[in-house]
């Protein structure tokens, strides 16, 4: 029997989530939420984003259509509640559905501070309910492939690695909540994190981190730069920014040097390693996209009643740890130490 799935919070992710279970086999959405009535009419055209087509008009037969988050968590019919809400209500919805013994699927940035996702994962473990965070660049193929390279250490170990991810700013979201530093954490929690999450899935925690930051509006991280410690020898360092003009086209990239060859990954997502000694050589990537696969990562999980072996609560509550470390060191201009 497919899992019965309710979204909560029909923007740019609400979208993407609706569009990957309709091409899953396992899992069928039977519930959508969003306060704006247009969209529970079926009428997505407003909704926009820096990847992807922008929004049209959706059927919606057969899906029960909610104005209000606690309707949709309290509905018999359903069996997981996908959360693609703003960031500062993922605690929130998550501990209610949670509370109303639901598994919860909860977009990244998993809170909008380390306090409020603990509260999660405790809320998790007290209804014996699965909770699953979305940090889809642990599914984006030309990332796995990357992560299996460096761990295979076929090419030494790894010397440097620099993430990089650039975005127009996003104007598009409901009531500009993204620009909302104390909504969204801006550009560091919601887009940067990304990178920093990839960093602890490949290297682990890091001593300490030094970031800078800078923004269109004084205090609002719309840039930053990360540089964080591995001990001597290795330099790992991510970028991360949304300051652009309308027409920058979003992209994300990657350079690791190890011992033996350098990895590159192209805004195109291609990725091409680079020996030593010889020529170029393309690495063949799978098919796929991160939410594809890490939505059947999770009803996979949940089905057979198991953890995630790719991203677990706890990993997610320590990359909102690492992003909390980077703030705080690019206001005091020091280097802080890392404890997740």
């Amino acid at each position: 029997m497919a899992l019965r799935i309710g979204i909560l919070g029909i923007g740019f992710m609400g979208k993407h989530h609706f569009e990957t279970y309709a091409k899953m086999k396992g899992a069928v959405v039977k519930g959508i939420c969003d306060i704006d009535h247009k969209k529970r009419t079926g009428d997505w055209s407003g909704i926009a984003g820096n990847i992807g087509g922008a929004g049209k008009r959706t059927d919606l037969s057969g899906i029960a259509v909610y104005a209000h988050a606690h309707d949709l968590v309290c509905d018999p019919d359903l069996d997981v509640i996908d959360i693609t809400s703003p960031t500062y209500m993922h605690a929130r919805f998550a501990i209610m559905a949670l509370k109303a013994g639901k598994h919860v699927i909860c977009e990244k940035p998993m809170a909008r501070n380390s306090r409020e996702a603990a509260a999660m994962i405790a809320a998790a473990r007290k209804a014996h309910r699965r909770l699953f965070v979305a940090h889809c660049i642990r599914y984006w193929p030309s990332y796995v492939v990357a992560r299996n390279i460096i761990r295979s250490g076929k090419y030494g170990p790894v010397v440097s690695a620099c993430f990089r991810r650039f975005s127009t700013l996003p104007t598009w979201s409901w009531t500009n909540w993204l620009l909302d530093d104390a909504k969204s954490g801006g550009a560091a929690l919601d887009l940067h994190v990304h990178d920093a999450d990839f960093i602890l899935y490949c290297f682990g925690r890091p001593r300490s981190v030094t970031a800078r930051a800078a923004g269109l509006v004084p205090g609002r991280p719309d840039h930053v730069v990360a540089s964080y410690d591995y001990g001597r020898g290795r330099l790992v360092m991510a970028e991360g920014g949304w300051e652009y003009a309308p027409r920058y086209a979003f992209n994300m990239s990657f350079t690791i040097a190890m011992k033996r060859a350098t990895l590159v990954m192209a805004p195109d997502l291609s990725l091409t390693l680079l020996p030593v000694s010889g020529g170029a050589k393309p690495v063949k990537v799978p098919a796929g996209d991160g939410y594809s696969h890490e939505l059947a990562d999770f009803t996979a999980c949940i089905r057979g009643n198991r953890a995630s072996k790719v991203v677990t609560p706890e990993s997610a509550l320590a990359s909102v740890k690492l992003i909390e470390a980077e703030v705080s060191s690019a206001r005091t201009g020091k280097p802080v130490r890392v404890r997740l």
